[in-house]
């Protein structure tokens, strides 16, 4: 029987903008019936809320203290070895497609594929840059270029890495392989077409009483990152308008290119195991801030994870970490699991449930010298 393992990440989704974590406002049909099909952990964490950081657990099993990539555009360390280069030293074939931030170049990478990945299928943001335009390179990092009609859907990048999954998929039917698909989808500039780049116009996320956060027990650089927001009306936090609303018409466009793939995995891979995640969230107006910054709060640290493999319909309260994904992968190819690495094995919770893999997890900021756990009562 086949191994094929299939990790599809976004960048910067909250649990609260999918439908399948209680939200009805947010359209994502491909990601909810993922979830309807598999199992919802309400209790995961990111290792360190911040882009970088968090793909260097994702992809290594150890910590960013661990690995070097306490930070952005800091490379891994020359020692550590990737999910890619631990199975390809199996046998197993990788396809990474996307967004990947950890080669210590810019935002948008070097272009260069990384060991233990095949680069027939490597694509990330500088290869799709390489593709256009010196005018469309600029327009594609502006945000009113979502509004203009003829940045098409298959001028995006969500759309690019959309398609060369569906062909690594297409090409690899009868192999043992595990592919990730990267979208940088829905982080900024948010570029999307219609009807996403309108679609949210005037919505509300839900209520929190964390928006009337005064920030007068918090340390103050929040308030200098809250910056004209310490001192709004938190009923106006929540109403998506200008870049929230194309924010989140981007991460409905995001799970649409999900849906793409999503097709020829339930035609043809429906055996495959598949996870979604995302390396962190937003904080989106909660304790009047934005983005992300030094801060652990749960808007950021507490991000999606989704499988479907294994049990079908049920939700998991226990603590889980992005720490986990690495050994959780090893097991499923029924390769033995390094003891350097830094989680544990989902895999028997993957098949029942009722079995707690964590007590507590991790999420850190070494630069700060910030260590939070996180324990959950199994519920």
């Amino acid at each position: 029987m086949t191994k094929q393992f299939i990790l599809i990440m976004a960048d910067t989704v909250r649990k609260d903008m999918l439908g399948c974590y209680g939200n009805p406002n947010m359209h994502t049909p491909n990601i909810d019936r993922l979830c309807a099909q598999g199992i919802r952990y309400d209790n995961a964490y990111s290792c360190q809320p911040v882009c970088g950081p968090a793909r260097s657990a994702i992809f290594t099993g150890v910590f960013p203290h661990s690995n070097g990539v306490v930070a952005n555009s800091l490379p891994l360390g020359d020692n550590v070895k990737t999910i890619g280069q631990r199975l390809t030293d199996n046998g197993i074939h990788c396809g990474y497609v996307g967004k990947w931030h950890l080669d210590g170049g810019d935002y948008f990478g070097n272009g260069r594929c990384p060991e233990g990945f095949d680069e027939k299928y490597w694509y990330d943001m500088k290869l799709y840059l390489d593709e256009l335009s010196d005018e469309d390179k600029l327009r594609s990092r502006q945000s009113a270029t979502a509004f203009s009609p003829d940045w098409t859907e298959d001028k995006t990048y969500a759309h690019r890495c959309a398609d060369r999954a569906i062909r690594f998929l297409q090409e690899n039917r009868g192999t043992d392989f595990f592919l990730t698909i990267s979208f940088d989808e829905p982080h900024g500039p948010c570029l999307c077409p219609a009807p996403f780049n309108t679609m949210y116009n005037n919505t509300k996320m839900p209520p929190s009483r964390n928006y009337a956060d005064d920030l007068s027990t918090k340390p103050f650089m929040q308030t200098l990152w809250a910056g004209k927001d310490a001192d709004a009306d938190p009923e106006t936090l929540r109403v998506a308008g200008g870049g929230l609303s194309l924010f989140l018409g981007a991460n409905s466009f995001m799970d649409y290119q999900v849906g793409r793939v999503m097709e020829i995995i339930d035609r043809e891979f429906p055996d495959a195991m598949v996870m979604f995640t995302s390396d962190h969230g937003d904080m989106l107006g909660n304790h009047r801030v934005q983005m992300k910054n030094a801060a652990m709060y749960k808007e950021i640290a507490n991000i999606p994870m989704i499988i479907r493999g294994g049990e079908k319909g049920k939700v998991v309260r226990a603590p889980s970490s992005h720490i986990d994904i690495v050994p959780t992968v090893m097991e499923y190819m029924g390769l033995p699991i390094p003891r350097l690495l830094e989680g544990r094995s989902m895999m028997p919770q993957i098949h029942d449930t009722s079995i707690r893999i964590n007590n507590y997890v991790y999420t850190e900021l070494p630069a700060m010298k910030w260590i939070m756990t996180v324990s959950v009562a199994c519920r």
